[in-house]
């Protein structure tokens, strides 16, 4: 019996490790002295591997340094953000009342990360108290940490909010590790002709150095060859107006921008480009961008009731699309570009298509920061300069294989170091024709027209189509069935209580007070506007395919 035992013990053990021994070289399990670097990320498997396997080595072979990156996933940027908050919370809670001998309650709890509360110059009134003006200039002196040194990977809206917040930072407390260290460290790098501070409107890092860009992104659309052929759609998607198109009732997937920054930055696009064509057309700036809003929103619940769903991970929408489980999607390009390799035939085409639309995109940054408390802020320098090296740029887009490139899925995504767009590395890019900063010419950022009304943005669409979305499907397929009555489609379309005004007033105010209970009510008000509207629509609709 024994015998056996050992065997059956010894099987096991090696089924175990097996796994860990025939990883990849960088993969190799660390010792017990191996460093180890706690990242938060909404980045997808294959970067974090890739981008840890590539750190690893590079620290054994540069530093004769084990190290290890500890990845913690709680979900999207939205997710990550409440994450950090909670980590923080309970972090300061501990420091205030231990400093202060006083309860942790909303007072302080609401200040110590309001971003528009200045300690330096901020003088107690009604409206703010002494008590959350130190609560904000505590947190703000403090080291209290997270638990996490780096915040990787994101949009610029996000990593804008946690800076604003006070959650990121420029330098640790020493001064020696940081964006701003690593800028006085290599200040070549960060000059227009390598790593410009903005491009077509887009911010590429934050002007107080406590964030800053590694790679760009762009949003479009990505879309199936053969679900357009079954659908007998001859023109394919590269327009976001293409995605209204009745016929796709049923066949789009999109993310619920509330739990995701990418899709909302994506949604953003729509608007920019509907003010943009507004203003072009010779309407008054500012009767443009009301226009321009107003449009954009009606594409907005058009597209949104063709889809099947909302998901809460952006991610899902190019696989769902890849399997036909839906046609078309609105992404970010590596999601798309991703897809398009994964299904790539040997003659080189592939069923899965990516497509920027014309004049409809910007290139943003997707950024990294050195969070406040860092556990080891020397070593979350190292991974920032090793990110922002040419070495590490080239993890982003060479193709599998090549020297210094990833060694089992290419990436496709687009570097942000300018320097990069050389002839010698083109021909080891997996997308050599794309150059972002060519692409970027087409289309201006104005961020004065939609940044103020990003949040409104996501509280609205969730309204308006994420928690009606049953009664906004069944409304315009009665539309659709009814061929298009115009009475019944401008009830459907009717964007009164979601004009640009409303965006910048209550709702702003609104969400800005963080009273969660006053944001339920507004949601639940407005979901009620829209579901009362969408039954009228509906039917109306229906009384005109009787007569």
């Amino acid at each position: 019996m024994l015998p056996r035992l050992i065997t059956v013990l010894s099987l096991l053990a090696a089924i175990l490790v097996a796994p860990f021994l025939m990883r990849q070289d960088g993969e190799a399990v660390t010792d017990n002295k191996a460093e180890r670097l706690v990242i938060i990320s909404p980045h997808n498997e294959s970067i974090r591997s890739e981008f840890e396997r590539a750190f690893v080595r590079h620290m054994r072979e540069s530093f004769d340094r084990s190290v290890w990156i500890d990845w913690r996933q709680p979900g999207g940027t939205s997710e990550i953000a409440r994450y950090l908050k909670s980590e923080y919370a309970n972090a300061f809670a501990n420091l205030w009342m231990e400093e202060t001998g006083t309860a942790f309650d909303t007072e302080v709890r609401s200040a110590f990360t309001n971003g528009k509360i200045d300690p330096q110059s901020a003088q107690p009134s009604e409206q703010l108290s002494a008590r959350a003006i130190e609560a904000r200039r505590r947190f703000l002196d403090s080291e209290v940490s997270s638990g996490i040194d780096l915040f990787f990977g994101g949009g610029a809206y996000d990593f804008s909010k946690q800076a604003d917040e006070g959650a990121l930072v420029a330098t640790d407390a020493s001064g020696q590790y940081g964006p701003l260290a690593l800028q006085k460290a290599h200040p070549d790098w960060f000059t227009d002709d390598v790593m410009p501070a903005e491009a077509s409107g887009e911010p590429f890092r934050d002007p107080d150095w406590r964030w800053t860009g590694t790679v760009l992104s762009a949003f479009g659309i990505v879309y199936n060859r053969d679900s357009l052929k079954r659908l007998g759609i001859e023109k394919t998607p590269d327009a976001w107006k293409d995605l209204i198109d009745p016929r796709l009732f049923g066949e789009l997937a999109l993310a619920d921008p509330s739990k995701s920054g990418s899709v909302t930055k994506a949604i953003e696009m729509i608007f920019q480009q509907q003010m943009r064509l507004a203003l072009d057309s010779g309407l008054p700036e500012e009767q443009a961008i009301r226009e321009g809003w107003n449009e954009a929103m009606r594409m907005m619940l058009k597209i949104s009731a063709n889809s099947r769903y909302y998901t809460d991970q952006a991610s899902k929408i190019p696989h769902d699309v890849a399997q036909g489980d839906a046609t078309a999607g609105m992404c970010i390009d590596f999601y798309g570009r991703t897809f398009n390799e994964l299904h790539r035939q040997p003659d080189g085409s592939s069923r899965v298509v990516f497509v920027m639309p014309v004049g409809g995109t910007s290139i943003g940054a997707d950024p990294i920061g050195l969070l406040r408390g860092a556990p080891n802020p020397e070593l979350a320098h190292r991974f920032l300069e090793f990110v922002l090296s040419a070495e590490g740029q080239k993890i982003w887009n060479y193709r599998v294989g090549e020297p210094g490139g990833p060694t089992r899925i290419a990436l496709r995504r687009p570097p942000i170091r300018r320097d990069f767009y050389t002839e010698a590395n083109r021909v080891h890019m997996s997308d050599p024709e794309v150059n972002p900063y060519e692409i970027s010419k087409g289309f201006t950022y104005e961020a004065k027209w939609t940044g103020s009304v990003f949040n409104s943005l996501r509280f609205i669409i969730r309204c308006a189509c994420v928690d009606t979305h049953r009664e906004q499907r069944d409304a315009w397929e009665a539309i659709i069935e009814a061929g298009m009555p115009a009475e019944a489609l401008a009830v459907f379309e009717d964007v009164s209580a979601i004009g640009y005004d409303d965006a910048l007033g209550q709702i702003a105010t609104t969400l800005k007070a963080r009273d969660k209970i006053q944001e339920v009510e507004l949601a639940r008000e407005l979901a009620g506007v829209f579901r009362s509207q969408y039954a009228r629509a509906e039917t109306l609709a229906r009384q005109a395919a009787e007569n």
